[in-house]
């Protein structure tokens, strides 16, 4: 695994020290972008892909943490569910690892089911079975899970907390379950991982509306969160034993993989994430410039207000926030009740009350935009752009005249997956 690089640079002098640091943003965006290296307090770059995926993949199927090798849990005619997160960074591929697996064990690919929660982020979701042979493709089941069917939710056992869970009926039938998707840092939960692709996006829509929040910017990701144990209680209940998760990288890239018992795997994943994507300061910076690439969960608002998030985190009250981006999504709801709003803050009352869909995004935005001047480079309409109270910028040479202003910079390639925080208290 390479980790990303958090390189630290001098406090700001009065010459003049220019510098050209390359950006990447987008679907294949780069920018070269001039900053005075004096004035530059930290640049996080994205760590790189593994070079060796598959096998690397292999390998930790081979030799699963705390856990048996996974041939050694399955026996011929077991039905296997995959419970796949939609923003797993190289999907095809884990899932063909996991059936070179199992063909082993003379599993019958109609035994197998992929299934996904409904994702969040507009357009047709990629088959993850095209990695597969044809032959296994065509047999083995994918599916998107609907939880406003009847059928969305059935009755699993009461949590810990009390709380009646509700699962897709193929988990409970199942006798091997499998979550794979990326260990991230999460707004809601604290850290996304393990059970958190089980709960509630395959549970019914009453399950998934009574989990929507609008995020815990005050908590730090360990901190203990009601919803995040909710979530490890409901893989206990289905009594998950085994999954595949992944750190990303930059765009669709993994930088790291493990398989195993969930707790063991989630600890590790955490260790990684953490050296590759958080982003501590000593104190704010007047300009934040973040990137995002596009990632295996695409390039959307959800990308948009995670970035947010992160650079609200890290700039000075009133300083700038320069997104790079190719965004070209349109509004959810939430986003289109900030349209409606004279101020930035007049929306969070509306956001909170109706609880939208796009919620946490459209709540990131919001106190991002109250907090900041918020500068946006995309491919939407400026006008609209305007109305979310964020400034478009229509070309890229305006970046570098908003870094030639005065004060302090940090740049983060693929904001997406990073947190920010600063080290002393405010």
């Amino acid at each position: 695994m390479t980790a990303a690089c958090l390189q630290k640079c001098p406090r700001p002098v009065s010459k003049p020290n220019p510098l050209t640091v390359d950006v990447r943003y987008g679907h294949a965006g780069r920018l070269a972008l001039p900053v005075d290296a004096d004035r530059l307090v930290a640049r996080r770059e994205a760590p790189e892909q593994l070079e060796t995926l598959e096998s690397s993949i292999r390998g930790v199927l081979a030799t699963p943490l705390d856990f048996p090798p996974l041939e050694q849990a399955v026996i011929p005619g077991d039905h296997i569910v995959i419970a796949l997160d939609a923003d797993t960074p190289a999907a095809e591929t884990i899932l063909a690892a996991i059936w070179d697996v199992l063909a082993l064990r003379d599993v019958e690919p109609s035994d197998v089911l992929v299934l996904q929660p409904r994702s969040s982020q507009p357009g047709a979701t990629a088959d993850p079975r095209s990695a597969l042979p044809g032959d296994v493709a065509e047999r083995i089941t994918w599916q998107i899970h609907d939880p406003d069917e009847a059928e969305g939710g059935q009755y699993l056992a009461t949590s810990s907390s009390g709380e009646r869970v509700y699962l897709a009926g193929e988990l409970i039938a199942a006798d091997l379950v499998i979550p794979v998707g990326p260990v991230a840092f999460d707004s809601v939960l604290g850290y996304r991982g393990t059970h958190s692709v089980l709960y509630p996006g395959l549970s019914n829509a009453e399950s998934i509306t009574r989990a929507l929040g609008e995020g815990h910017r005050e908590l730090e990701p360990a901190d203990q969160r009601p919803l995040r144990q909710l979530v490890d209680d409901v893989g206990w209940l289905l009594g998950v034993q085994f999954c595949v998760q992944v750190v990303p990288a930059a765009g669709s890239g993994v930088a790291g993989v493990w398989a195993g018992c969930p707790e063991s795997v989630f600890q590790a994943a955490r260790v990684c994430l953490e050296e590759a994507w958080r982003v501590e300061l000593e104190e704010r910076s007047d300009i934040v410039v973040a990137s995002i690439e596009s990632d295996a969960g695409g390039h959307g608002w959800s990308q948009v207000g995670r970035a947010l998030a992160v650079a609200r985190n890290l700039v000075t009250h009133e300083g700038r926030i320069l997104l790079l981006t190719d965004l070209n999504e349109t509004p959810g709801d939430g986003l289109k009740l900030i349209r409606g709003a004279d101020t930035p803050s007049e929306a969070l009352s509306p956001l909170k009350s109706l609880a939208p869909a796009d919620l946490v995004p459209a709540t990131q935005c919001v106190e991002a935009a109250d907090w900041a001047r918020v500068y946006l480079l995309s491919q939407l309409d400026s006008d609209l752009v305007e109305d979310l109270f964020i400034t478009p910028l229509e070309h890229p040479d305006e970046i570098g005249r908003l870094l030639e202003l005065p004060g302090q910079c940090v740049i983060i390639e693929n904001a997406q997956h990073a947190y920010g925080r600063i080290r002393v208290s405010e």
